[in-house]
């Protein structure tokens, strides 16, 4: 009787299935400061990966002696110690060199780690397809892509049981209303005795330019600020002005409240 009831608690499967992650960190920092001007959350991709898997390991790959990527150490140190520096000092043969040291890895996983279920692999290079078809086809698991939108290789998408682009179109927009506070935040801090008084299209035609970002993605942007009641409008004539224009004031509180913005 007691040993049926201990047998069926050691097969009993977890709740959640069991995962491993490999993450191509050049590919996710590289393509998403390249396209979208932003850096990764490693923190919330973890926490993502948390709800739905039992994570068993996380492993980062990047060559940190690249100075853009280096000061990144301590931000991943927060998620997990499992780093493996690429760098190759050899003068040859330095292409796609983080790419085969992570596909060892992989590989070297598939045949040790029988208690994982699902393989997530970060990255959009099209070198990994043949990983990935290995692992679905030859070991029976189920393999997850996460990669930056726009840089993913259309052959690994559609090998992979499934995909995640980031960022998403909600993160997207975090983005933007980032630069327009941060530029708020630098004109009232920085106008001195003489009050600034930002409108509407000067300020999207400023944070476009300094960010590099077309004006129509931050005109929405900014729109969804003030429906959301991050920033007000109020009709004002500054000395000196002819007319009366709208000026737009933040409401810091409730964006440091709501996490859109911090100090």
């Amino acid at each position: 009787m007691f040993g049926f009831l201990k047998r069926k608690q050691k097969d009993k499967k977890p709740s959640k299935p069991r995962a491993i992650a490999f993450v191509d960190y050049e590919h996710w920092f590289i393509s998403l400061d390249k396209l979208y001007k932003m850096r990764p959350d490693i923190k919330s991709w973890r926490d993502e990966l948390a709800s739905k898997y039992e994570i068993k390991e996380i492993i980062f790959f990047a060559d940190f002696s690249n100075p853009l990527i280096r000061p990144e150490l301590s931000r991943i140190r927060e998620v997990t110690n499992y780093i493996i520096e690429t760098q190759n000092t050899s003068s040859s043969f330095k292409k796609d060199f983080t790419d085969f040291i992570m596909l060892d890895h992989i590989y070297q996983k598939a045949m040790t780690a029988h208690d994982v279920d699902v393989f997530i692999l970060f990255t959009g290079d099209g070198h990994f397809n043949s990983v990935v078809n290995f692992l679905i086809t030859q070991m029976g698991k189920t393999v997850g892509i996460y990669a930056v939108r726009d840089a993913l290789s259309t052959q690994l998408r559609n090998t992979a049981s499934f995909t995640v682009t980031v960022p998403r179109e909600d993160n997207n927009y975090l983005e933007y209303y980032r630069m327009i506070l941060r530029n708020m935040k630098y004109l009232q801090n920085n106008s001195g005795k003489r009050r600034s008084y930002p409108s509407f299209m000067p300020t999207v035609q400023n944070v476009a330019r300094i960010n590099n970002v077309p004006q129509s993605a931050i005109a929405d942007a900014l729109q969804r600020l003030i429906a959301n009641g991050y920033i007000n409008q109020t009709q004002e004539r500054p000395y000196g002005f002819s007319r009366s224009i709208k000026v737009l004031h933040v409401n810091w509180e409730k964006c440091r409240a709501d996490g859109i913005y911090t100090d």
